[in-house]
């Protein structure tokens, strides 16, 4: 038999999983009016992947085409807030745990804050805080409602001349001055490709079925995080291999939990559990290894944003264990990219400019992120993971 997890493993690994906040991304609005830039320049636009050259010596990697802005580059030290919607969801101190030495060696110091309560009203007072001090150059932000940020973002420039970018957010959700978006489909593309990767794998297997059946959870809340869902479905059902049992409304480690009780019961069939976020895989993992049900030797499970909760199940079932994926925005490229986009957003605020990046410019900004989703597998978790 492929997996023999014993019950008291699963046990141990359901106490000690401790519920994890993740932040509500389906509140940003179709349509947000633009922030007025005060004063704007830009020196025009060429292919994004012509040049990488600049002035000053800096060789951009991560987004070629800001070497047209070298002549803003800030080359001192400087200060920004990493500030998100909750500390709590640990996709934000994994990622500012990977980001500081990297921003420290380029001369950048990073505070991660969230606010105390999960409000509109406290984050936007943390972030007035952090404004008053003066201590910050930049706002890296992550917030709660998008377009309760928008309205402060004239003020916010006319007074402090502190940029905000917004990480992970575009520009139709009007909450930044500047953005390092993403595209929430395309990582479910990432994820859509890993799970043909891991059939392909166990070939001799799979080629015994006549389909290989799954199941979705998710928040239909999350409109967000359902493209991700929409995105790995798009390449299973190109695939032709796969078919769809049903979507389930399941979000969360308890819910999950029950949902996946019921799913083995009525489908011991199920070969892939599709799942939102990766506490929907916590709860999923904790049902399938209690012993209580019959289940596939290959049945998998995949989620998003490579939480250590999730790593840990990767890391000690290794390429046998049910845990098999979660795709997330690569920590390190984005660190990387961070250190070529901040110091241009800095250098041109202390000129007393905000950057009117062209239309081609801006889009690739809205969608950056995206260039760095990966799949943490069993195979590369102890790239991502160290086991405590």
């Amino acid at each position: 038999m492929k997996k023999l997890l014993s019950l008291v493993l699963a046990l141990v690994l359901v106490l000690s999983l401790g519920a994890c906040t993740y932040p509500d991304e389906t509140k940003a609005p179709t349509q947000a009016p633009a922030p007025t830039q005060g004063q704007t320049q830009s020196p025009g636009t060429q292919n994004p992947q012509e040049s990488n050259s600049a002035a000053s010596g800096f060789e951009y990697k991560m987004i070629p085409w800001l070497s047209e802005y070298d002549q803003y580059r800030y080359d001192g030290e400087f200060n920004v807030l990493y500030l998100v919607c909750t500390t709590l969801a640990e996709y934000f101190p994994n990622s500012y745990a990977v980001w500081d030495p990297i921003l420290t060696e380029a001369g950048i110091h990073m505070d991660l804050q969230g606010p105390p309560e999960y409000s509109d009203n406290s984050l936007i007072s943390t972030l007035e805080s952090a404004l008053a001090s003066q201590t910050y150059d930049v706002i890296l932000l992550y917030p709660i409602t998008p377009q309760a940020i928008t309205p402060l973002l004239d003020d916010i420039w006319n007074t402090y001349h502190v940029p905000v970018v917004a990480y992970a957010f575009d520009s139709p959700t009007g909450c930044g001055h500047y953005y390092m978006g993403t595209s929430y489909y395309q990582a479910g593309v990432v994820l859509g490709h890993s799970i043909v990767d891991y059939v392909n794998k166990n070939k001799a297997y799979f080629d015994t079925l006549d389909t290989i059946p799954f199941v979705v959870y998710k928040n239909s809340a999350g409109a967000e995080q359902y493209k991700r869902i929409q995105g790995a479905m798009s390449v299973l059902e190109a695939d032709g291999r796969f078919t769809l049992i049903e979507e389930y409304e399941a979000n969360g480690e308890s819910i999950c939990m029950a949902q996946t009780e019921t799913v083995l019961n009525l489908h011991p069939e199920v070969e892939v559990i599709l799942t939102q976020i990766d506490n929907d895989v916590t709860g999923t993992y904790a049902a399938v290894t209690s012993g209580a049900f019959t289940c596939s030797d290959y049945l998998s499970i995949w989620g998003y944003d490579a939480t250590g909760a999730v790593c840990a199940l990767m890391s000690e079932g290794g390429v046998d264990g049910y845990a098999q994926g979660s795709s997330f925005i690569d920590h390190y490229q984005a660190g990387q990219a961070l250190v070529e986009f901040l110091p241009i957003v800095v250098g041109a605020a202390k000129q007393n400019v905000l950057i009117d990046f062209p239309k081609e410019q801006f889009d690739y900004l809205d969608t950056l992120l995206a260039n760095y989703y990966l799949t943490v597998t069993p195979e590369n978790v102890s790239k991502y993971y160290t086991p405590k």
